[in-house]
Formats: C-alpha cells, structure tokens, sequence
C-alpha cells in the first residue's frame, strides 16, 4: 500500500496528462483521417479535443511544480545564503499555494453557475460544468503541491541547511 501510494503521489498527474494528451492526439488523427480520407468531418472531435487540450493545460500546474518545472527567479536567491534562500522558497511556496487557493475558490463559485444553467456542449451534449471543472481541480492540487513541496522543503532544510535545490521530487 505504501508503495502504491508513493507511486501515485508522484505520477498522479502524470498519468492524467498522459492518458489526455493520448485521446488528444488520437482524436487530432482521426479528425484528419475523416476529412482526407473519408469527406466527412467529426463534429464532435473537435470540440473534445479542445476540453482535452485545456485539462491539459491545468493539471499541468501541479505537474510543474511536483517536477520542480515551475516558474521562479534565481536572481535574488543566488545572492543570498542557504538560510536566505529557504526563506525565499518558504515565501515562494506560500505566495503560489496561497494564489492558486483562492483561484480554485474563485473557480468553484464560476463552475456552481455554470451548472446552475444546466448548460451543455453543442457537439457532445455532455454538461458543460465538466469542461469548467478543470480549473478548480488544477488550482486546487497546485496548491495541494506546493504546500506538499513546502513542507518537504522545511524538512529537507533541518537535514542539510547547504542544500541549494528548490526541491528534490526523485529524492523524497
């Protein structure tokens, strides 16, 4: 169980961008099949690989931060100490889990209208609260990762305070 779960904390959203960018492109292909091929466009394929396209784009968020891919300057950083530049990473942590939480409560109240509306998509008629439920659910694991992140920092500090590394996912 403790090996599952460490495997599914580091490739949850892997395994989530992988398995949506593979119907993507599939649909992409099959887009182009039936049109060249076969003079008939899929309608539907279309506005899917769209919605695929944007879930993409938000799990990426938690994606880049449990990789250590996310966006940071290292101008200040480097001209700190050690102790500087864990205090700059507590900030950096804190400011980023803080913005994408109140995104997520943001998003949740913009999804509950959307589905107030009982809206649907035009092509596959699926609600469209399912195509806006990637935003919550992207800022709210981005801040789930960078608060994860932030503490194994702080733990990682109390071990080795010379340690320079943002964080090291392969080694927690």
């Amino acid at each position: 169980m403790k090996k599952f779960l460490h495997i599914l904390n580091k490739h949850f959203e892997e395994a989530i961008l992988v398995f949506v960018s593979i119907v993507m492109i599939l649909l992409i292909f099959f887009q182009i099949i039936a049109r060249f091929c076969l003079n008939q466009s899929l309608a539907w394929s279309e506005e899917l690989a769209r919605y695929c396209f944007v879930w993409t784009v938000w799990m990426g968020v938690p994606y880049a931060v449990v990789k250590g891919r996310h966006i940071h300057l290292e101008i200040l950083s480097d001209t700190v100490g050690p102790k500087g530049k864990f205090v700059l990473d507590l900030i950096f942590f804190l400011v980023s889990a803080a913005f994408f939480g109140y995104i997520g409560i943001q998003s949740v109240s913009v999804v509950q209208g959307i589905a107030k509306m009982n809206q649907v998509t035009p092509a596959l008629q699926i609600p469209k609260t399912l195509c806006y439920m990637c935003l919550p659910v992207g800022c709210f694991l981005g801040t789930f990762r960078f608060l994860q992140y932030g503490f194994l920092r702080i733990r990682r500090f109390w071990t080795d305070p010379n340690d320079r590394t943002l964080i090291a996912v392969d080694g927690d």
